[in-house]
């Protein structure tokens, strides 16, 4: 099959189409890539509105939460296509790479694919500004419309007129050192920049091939495995990653993949519930009100360090107690060895919790945020029809 297939409109795809499945590839990361008050106000700057990002908070030539959660596969962009490495992430909501107009001078464009509208027959540019705020600045750009397809034998691609932003300039050092090229934004339309529809609109608009409006993340956080990241299967989920039912629990509202947490338990011990969460694949850690998580950190025996973070001893993982979260009226359980992120840095071995206290104020919260340190554990299903979430308990490889 060609890539010529792509150009043919909503009339394009073939009828017989396998869903597909994504292979994401992961970034192994030593003590010192997390910086939680980086990833804090990162987080603060993407679920608070109007918040003013604080470089005096943050690592100034470190990377943002994003980099933290470099679970990252490839997809194709233009006519011939063009390849890229991009970050699939269900908190935001935009498409983006980096642009052929983006200086040399500007390293993360220059570490990086870049996308070249002339090259592509199907590329038009709109000369529509575009912007998005990364930490004290902003990548910038401008908006195209062209064909993007999934996959290696391109039956999964939208159309031409499928808008993308071009970005010409990326802030910083913010993602010079990210494997990724670019992003691709899988929650809601509503929180769009530019009201930009987002390419699985028109993938789950062409009912011949894309049988179940749903995409599905199997994420593979086991440590000794350094080869397979895990796997996003469009328009389907994958039984081989999980096991059991899967737990459904239905949207709150179509911004972010929100929904009602129905409580959360540190061994038999009630810390909250009912409250809201975001399931976010574009966040590391696992957040909730401060209070709250100091609650859970000294319930499992953490201690506070520098910067935010907290620290437990290696030695007490097998002694420490499971925190259980009720989705969709059953129970999911992260032990100890889920929760606590083993890292080795200059043949230390340190062993951080994954817990980090975020305040949310109205109107987006208060709000838990189910990172990648829940979804590694658990088979997520996103149901774009039925507006709901779903979890399984996922299967090791």
């Amino acid at each position: 099959m060609i890539f010529s297939v792509c150009l043919l409109g909503s009339a394009l795809l073939l009828a017989n189409a396998d869903p597909i499945r994504i292979p994401l590839n992961k970034v192994q990361h030593d003590r010192s890539s997390y910086h939680f008050k980086s990833i804090a106000e990162y987080t603060k700057q993407r679920y608070i509105p109007g918040h003013k990002f604080d470089p005096l908070e943050a690592y100034s030539e470190g990377l943002s939460d994003y980099s933290n959660a470099q679970y990252y596969g490839s997809c194709q962009v233009g006519t011939p296509p063009q390849n890229f490495q991009i970050l699939f992430d269900t908190g935001s909501s935009n498409f983006w790479v980096p642009c052929s107009d983006c200086p040399a001078s500007n390293l993360a464009c220059d570490f990086h694919t870049k996308f070249d509208c002339d090259k592509s027959s199907t590329c038009t540019k709109t000369g529509k500004p575009f912007e998005i705020a990364y930490g004290s600045g902003s990548m910038k750009g401008v908006v195209d419309t062209d064909v993007i397809c999934f996959g290696t034998d391109h039956a999964f691609c939208t159309d031409k007129t499928q808008g993308l932003a071009c970005a010409e300039q990326e802030p910083g050092l913010a993602f010079v050192a990210a494997k990724f090229d670019g992003l691709m934004g899988m929650a809601w339309d509503s929180i769009s920049v530019n009201g930009i529809a987002q390419p699985m609109d028109q993938i789950f608009a062409n009912t011949a091939i894309c049988k179940n409006q749903i995409f599905s993340f199997w994420l593979n956080r086991d440590v000794n495995n350094t080869v397979t990241g895990g796997e996003l299967s469009l328009c389907e989920s994958d039984p081989n990653h999980f096991t059991g039912p899967i737990a459904w629990e239905p949207l709150k509202s179509t911004d972010y993949w929100r929904i009602r947490l129905g409580a959360v338990n540190v061994g038999t011990t009630q810390i909250t519930g009912p409250v809201d969460a975001i399931v976010d694949t574009g966040t590391s850690l696992l957040t909730g009100p401060a209070d709250q998580i100091k609650q859970i950190q000294r319930k499992i025996g953490a201690f506070p360090i520098l910067g935010g973070e907290y620290e437990v001893e290696c030695s007490r993982l097998p002694k420490m107690p499971n925190v259980t979260f009720n989705l969709g009226g059953q129970d999911f359980v992260l032990t100890p060895y889920d929760y606590v992120l083993q890292m080795v840095s200059n043949g230390q071995e340190s062993c951080v919790s994954g817990f980090m206290g975020l305040d949310i104020p109205a109107p987006n919260g208060p709000l838990w945020i189910l990172g990648d340190v829940f979804i590694g554990k658990f088979y997520s299903v996103f149901d774009h029809a039925n507006k709901r979430v779903g979890f399984a308990q996922a299967k090791s490889i």
